[in-house]
């Protein structure tokens, strides 16, 4: 008896039914939480295919789609401003999650190849398998008589195979399956035991990749620095040792433990980009962002040029750098702050300091097991699921850091 096996290929449209089909799918994406909750991947994803669909794949360039859908100027800068790239990446995350962890059989799959703007459609068909009992010369024949492929509808019914337990496919598939079930109990298991790294980095586990957004300079003959925060307009922006080495540190502890993200200059962060992705802000006085978003939060930097860490509640309490001591030997402090913004209605992360040394130690408390642990200690395990706000103290001795201490925190 011949067997029907479901399997996927590639659906090139030329008909009406077949535009249809896909039309149709892309509604049923764009109803999904994955794509309802959101206004940019929505429209990218519609775009695309309505292009494809028209013919017109050709257009589909990174360029065009940042002018079309995301309304840049036309002369704008797709190195800087990394928006399509950042969004493509999202919408083929999402419509992953949705096909290979939805429980949903989908006759149509809409894909948006890696390094490629044109989606790709396919389509799931039943293909008839000759009966194994028959000889392999007459199987074949019978298979090239009969074999055809049958499309299957969303309302059909999957055929339940019984398992050929002498099979050895059917035997190593079981292995499999066992040795997935051991992982996903060593997984959860391993989850309860969580380091304090772990929860600090949490809420930015989202479906979204994080934007690390480090501040930047542009020289400037009207600052007495001679350095002025890189706007949107700048080609040129600077960006510190110090906050090269502080990307370097999330990047490293990123990768270790599988966040995903993206790194996106202050100058072409938006307030759109970061209500769609939790954003990581490095830096106080090159960093625009860390001074509109810190009206959250307790602890705080004042503005140029007085460079003081100061309490909100308790404004006579302050942190700054003594100015007695050589700028080689002077204490830094820094603050590392992970809240839920009112403006984004995101999570922000802001990691900064008065100078580069409270910066550079700032992310690597962040990202240091040992240093984190510390708020265990300071606060009941409850931390995790709230706002959290820490002020560092760290000695700096011939310009080298010394480990970061707690100065003060505030857990709300």
């Amino acid at each position: 008896m011949n067997t029907l096996v479901p399997y996927r290929t590639r659906l090139f449209p030329n008909s009406e039914d077949e535009l249809r089909l896909i039309r149709n799918e892309l509604a049923e994406l764009l109803k999904t939480p994955h794509f309802s909750n959101s206004k940019r991947y929505p429209a990218l994803l519609s775009y695309v295919v309505e292009k494809t669909l028209a013919g017109q794949s050709d257009e589909l360039k990174e360029r065009i789609l940042g002018i079309e859908v995301f309304h840049r100027p036309s002369n704008y800068d797709t190195n800087s401003d990394t928006v399509v790239r950042v969004a493509a990446g999202e919408v083929r995350r999402r419509l992953a999650l949705i096909y290979h962890e939805g429980e949903v059989e989908h006759a149509i799959q809409i894909s948006l190849p890696a390094g490629s703007y044109v989606p790709e459609f396919s389509r799931t068909v039943l293909l008839e398998t000759p009966d194994p009992s028959i000889p392999a010369d007459t199987a074949l024949d019978q298979h090239i008589l009969q074999a055809k492929h049958k499309e299957l509808t969303p309302a059909a019914t999957p055929i339940p195979l019984r398992p050929n337990w002498r099979n050895p496919g059917v035997a190593l598939a079981m292995v499999v399956l066992a040795a997935g079930f051991v992982a996903l109990f060593l997984h959860l298991r391993g989850a309860s035991h969580q380091s304090s790294v772990d929860l600090f980095w949490q809420p930015i586990r989202t479906s979204s990749p994080a934007i690390i957004c480090p501040g930047a300079l542009v020289r400037s003959t009207d600052s007495p620095s001679g350095m002025v925060i890189a706007q949107r307009t700048d080609d040129y922006p600077y960006t510190s040792i110090a906050t090269t080495v502080s990307v370097a540190e999330l990047v490293n502890s990123f990768s270790a433990n599988h966040i995903e993200y993206v790194i996106q200059p202050t100058s072409s962060t938006t307030l759109a980009d970061m209500r769609e992705h939790p954003v990581i802000l490095l830096g106080a006085y090159n960093n625009e962002w860390t001074g509109r978003l810190q009206n959250d939060l307790r602890y705080r930097f004042s503005a140029d040029p007085a460079r003081q860490i100061f309490d909100a509640i308790n404004p006579s309490t302050t942190w700054m750098r003594p100015a007695s001591l050589p700028l080689r030997e002077e204490d830094d402090f820094a603050v590392v702050a992970r809240f839920h913004s009112k403006l984004t209605d995101n999570w922000i992360v802001l990691i900064a300091g008065i100078g580069r040394n409270g910066l550079e130690a700032a992310a690597q408390f962040a990202t240091t097991p040992r240093y984190m642990d510390l708020l265990n200690q300071q606060q009941s395990k409850d931390w995790a699921s709230k706002n959290i706000e820490i002020v560092l103290k760290v000695k700096v001795i011939q310009a080298k850091n010394g480990a970061p201490s707690v100065e003060a925190m505030y857990v709300w």
